[in-house]
């Protein structure tokens, strides 16, 4: 029987699993563009190392090295482009569509800016410090793409996997900012107050990124970790150097060059762990379709059957013992079996909505904290002309003052915002 044809609660039951479809399509979409963009951001995280090696040292020996990251990342980028266009051809409504198209358009005017950092950089026509800071609000504006575009996840499963990922790229981008910060102050030979604050501030702060990505990881990607950190140890020795370091207590300059590897070393690892997560993610995506429609097509084939006996075209062919064939309609209607059947069909689907429901708010918690974190410093960046990195100390100031969490300062701030 064509699907038109069927009685309305049939149809209605129908529709309901392909909306369902329909939303994991759409996030496969977005998380296609999640990976495509977490590529994006790594290349742009390596530019910014070496672009911070070469303003600090002047080694004109980095320059060929240099150029040609920028050529990766430029290709990178022509690849996230494209896929961007697509979005914005795309009319779909929403007011989390409209978050992300705004993230989309801001990323794009942070990434017009980076032809010309890189003839500043070139020319060493930049502070060290500025440089860092454009190319750190181009890879987190890359990041509010992200997090947004997670923000239709509906599936608990993939949104575990996307938790994981997310938090793991913050992480790693924490990570290349600490890297750059080392740079600067192990080539000055000692670290000013504010940047050995800012060391502890970003190693606290990928610590909380690494524990949600580690409380969300499938145990694979857990271990992978755990082997990543064992190998840390000789940048965590030159974090305590750091700590040491005073005007009377120098450190030679050359220990740039050896953190730089080390730490260039490790976020390479992350990256690779990156990948995996990204792997995941698109492997569940693709799972969870295939699935669905395999239980579309079955769920059209029963009701279609059910249908037919309900009007008396195909009785089966099995007896009762009243001398009745099974699932024949009686005369005043649709028998008790197929009424059963239907709405056992309608429990099990709402019965599993609902459970689906509450996994998902439980995995979706930690996204909206650390969406919320974000949204907070840009409120502080935006009220106080402050950088990000003076907006997250600021949160954690008032964190320890208040002793909250930081996302207790981060609800407080976005309500107060709000009213």
């Amino acid at each position: 029987m064509a699907e038109r044809h069927m009685p309305p609660p049939l149809r209605f039951l129908l529709a309901a699993r392909r909306s369902e479809l329909h939303g994991l399509e759409a996030l496969a979409r977005g998380c296609d563009l999640v990976v495509r963009i977490g590529a994006l951001a790594h290349a742009l995280q390596k530019e910014r190392g070496y672009s911070n090696l070469y303003l600090c040292s002047g080694d004109a020996r980095l320059l060929p090295a240099l150029a040609d990251l920028s050529r990766q990342s430029e290709a990178v980028e022509t690849d996230v482009r494209h896929r961007l266009d697509g979005l914005a051809a795309d009319p779909a409504p929403g007011n989390v569509r409209a978050r992300l198209l705004n993230a989309i358009a801001y990323s794009l005017f942070r990434l017009e800016e980076l032809a010309g950092l890189r003839r500043q950089v070139r020319d060493r026509r930049v502070p060290a410090e500025d440089a860092d800071a454009r190319f750190t609000r181009a890879v987190g504006s890359l990041l509010a793409i992200v997090f947004e575009a997670a923000d239709t996840a509906t599936d608990p499963g993939v949104t575990r996997n996307l938790v994981a990922l997310l938090n793991f790229m913050q992480g790693k981008e924490l990570s290349g900012q600490e890297r750059a910060c080392g740079v600067m102050g192990f080539t000055a030979g000692c670290f000013t107050d504010a940047q050995k604050a800012r060391m502890l501030g970003l190693a606290a702060s990928q610590d909380r990124s690494f524990g949600i990505f580690a409380q969300y990881a499938e145990a694979g990607a857990q271990q992978r970790w755990e082997q990543i950190q064992q190998q840390g140890q000789p940048v965590r020795r030159l974090r305590g150097m750091a700590q040491r370091t005073s005007d009377g207590q120098r450190v030679d300059a050359s220990l740039a060059e050896l953190w730089f590897e080390l730490y260039t070393a490790r976020i390479d690892a992350m990256r690779g762990l990156e990948s995996l997560l990204a792997d995941a993610l698109a492997q569940r995506c693709a799972q969870r379709i295939a699935d669905t429609r395999q239980e579309l097509d079955d769920r059209r084939l029963l009701l279609s059957r059910y249908a037919d006996h309900a009007s008396g075209r195909t009785p089966s062919m099995v007896y009762s013992v009243q001398g009745r064939v099974m699932d024949e309609p009686p005369p005043d209607g649709v028998g008790e079996e197929l009424e059963r059947s239907i709405l056992d069909m309608m429990r099990e689907q709402a019965l599993r909505m609902q459970h689906a429901d509450d996994a998902l708010a439980a995995a979706r918690g930690a996204l909206d904290e650390t969406k919320r974190i974000d949204r907070a410093k840009l409120l502080l960046i935006g009220r106080y002309g402050l950088t990000e990195q003076a907006a997250h100390e600021r949160l954690q100031r008032a964190a320890m003052d208040g002793g909250l969490s930081l996302a207790d300062v981060a609800r407080l701030i976005v309500e107060q915002d709000e009213n």
